[in-house]
């Protein structure tokens, strides 16, 4: 009597659980559509980010993954929904960006460093045809064959403060301006080749005056002083408009940053506050006056771009470096036929499977598909409750589950019938096959939990929605075979007219059944 309450209860827990995984395979993933599609059904980008060395920054375990935790923050406000980000071994990280047709967005946001500085603006460089641009290549200015003078004009008068002319011995770009009325050397300018910096340095001590870096409202070269503030003394940015109805992105600091703010701007009373992101001069307000308040980044062209500088702001700047290695867009429609044919893939198998055990296991046969469609019920549920993005291998792992699920009850079934030929009740059959079956299918499914572990830890992308849907199947099916169908094995053990041999499949002598 005490068994049958055990086994008893054992299947009303079971039955309590298919219920929850009916509430979210039949109303939550009808509402919700719970159960996402990975990169490779639905279709999207992949995005793979290589770190880079640039000056001093040393690159780490550590902070890689705050990289890649800011890369998801950014991302999720994005509204970009079930993403997956990764590292491989070679420490790139890979972004799955599942229903994103138009990845360059996606790109200028994750993979920007969001390093934002504040410098004086000390002049533009300008010829005779204009704005002269730094050239993306050689990280030179870009100068043509016909521009013969280039000047470094003064933001605030507009007149010229400088000019280029190449060093006859060397050939190396110097900056030449008048001091007390002689003209002299201001500096040279070097380009650093690691860090693709364009410098102005001192001619003879090589100390650092400036940097030249493109603005990105005439997109041409500005020259800029040392950092004055760096955006690490920043606490909020919100992207809207001023009182004229221009795109701005306001940026507040903490109480620190609001005091070195406004020794910056009290002791640069007049001159332009470049306001510079991820090298980048994004606009150079002049200072009227000392600001101790919060500060605005204005020239914006649309709200989506405004919105994009407030978001990376806020996520903070990207620990290390990061470069675009690759780019590739999955189509929808290649997700789709695989999805389809993953899909009959496993409804061919399984009705195969419960076709085979039928004929063969007879009565046991019919318990075993029964729990077969209550391992799917069960693994369906857990999927659609966790939102879990499924893949086509994540597909491959539920399919190759149900095998082993089967698998497990073959052993318990062959353990069972060699104990009813040798005479013993279906009882003590039962109890058993379970007994010296038990430990065979701990013994292989443990084996396949650490591979299935092994594959999530070292493996990417589609190899991990593997890894999870086999170990998980894993688990589930020896819930299934050695706790319920244990139980629901006994309690019909105890009906002596439905448990006959041949219910258990047992071959009678002289018969081919």
């Amino acid at each position: 009597m005490r068994n049958k309450k055990l086994h008893t209860t054992v299947i009303v827990i079971f039955l309590a659980i298919i219920a929850v995984c009916l509430y979210y395979i039949c109303i939550k993933d009808t509402i919700d559509s719970s159960i996402k599609l990975g990169l490779d059904l639905k279709g999207g980008t992949q995005i793979i980010l290589k770190p880079v060395n640039v000056g001093e920054e040393k690159i780490t375990p550590e902070s890689l993954d705050k990289a890649m935790l800011i890369i998801m923050d950014r991302i999720d406000k994005l509204g970009i929904s079930e993403p997956l980000i990764t590292r491989d071994y070679s420490d790139n990280i890979i972004i799955q960006l599942p229903g994103v047709d138009d990845p360059n967005r996606a790109l200028e946001v994750i993979g920007k460093t969001a390093q934002l500085e504040f410098r004086v603006l000390s002049g533009y460089f300008v010829s005779q045809e204009g704005i002269v641009p730094i050239n993306s290549d050689s990280g030179q200015l870009h100068i043509d064959a016909e521009e013969k003078e280039i000047f470094l004009t003064d933001p605030r008068t507009g007149g010229a403060s400088g000019k280029l002319t190449a060093d006859p011995e060397t050939g190396e770009l110097l900056l030449a301006g008048i001091v007390d009325g002689e003209e002299k050397i201001l500096g040279k300018l070097i380009n650093n080749p690691e860090t693709g910096e364009l410098l102005l340095a001192e001619t003879e001590t090589g100390e650092i005056i400036g940097e030249i870096l493109t603005n990105s409202r005439t997109g041409g070269a500005s020259l800029v002083g040392p950092v004055l503030m760096t955006g690490d003394k920043l606490s909020k940015a919100n992207a809207g408009y001023d009182g004229s109805g221009r795109i701005i992105v306001s940026m507040s600091f903490t109480s620190e940053g609001q005091k070195i703010f406004e020794e910056v701007t009290s002791e640069n009373i007049g001159k332009q506050l470049a306001i510079v992101l991820d090298d980048e001069i994004k606009s150079a307000p002049v200072i009227r006056t000392a600001i101790s308040g919060d500060a605005v980044i204005e020239g914006i062209d649309s709200l989506n771009e405004a919105k994009d500088i407030a978001l990376v702001l806020q996520t903070g700047a990207l620990p290390v470096s990061l470069k675009v290695e690759e780019s590739s867009t999955v189509g929808a429609t290649l997700g789709k036929d695989a999805l389809t044919r993953g899909l009959y893939a496993g409804i061919i198998g399984f009705v195969l499977i419960m076709l085979f055990m039928l004929a063969y296991y007879r009565g046991l046969g019919f318990v075993s598909v029964i729990g077969l469609i209550i391992y799917i019920l069960i693994f369906w549920g857990i999927i659609s409750g966790i939102g879990a993005a499924l893949t086509l291998p994540g597909i491959a792992g539920i399919i190759l589950t149900i095998g082993m699920a089967v698998d497990a009850n073959v052993i318990i079934y062959e353990r069972i019938k060699e104990e009813v030929k040798k005479g013993k009740s279906v009882r003590i059959s039962i109890s058993e096959g379970f007994k010296n079956g038990i430990r065979t299918i701990i013994d292989a499914n443990v084996t396949t939990l650490i591979t299935s572990a092994a594959l999530y830890r070292f493996g990417t992308g589609p190899i991990r929605g593997f890894a999870v849907t086999l170990g998980l199947g894993i688990i589930i099916s020896m819930m299934t075979s050695l706790i319920l169908i244990r139980s629901i094995l006994f309690l019909i053990a105890g009906n002596a007219k439905l448990v006959t041999p041949g219910f258990l499949g047992v071959r009678r002598k002289g018969s081919s059944i």
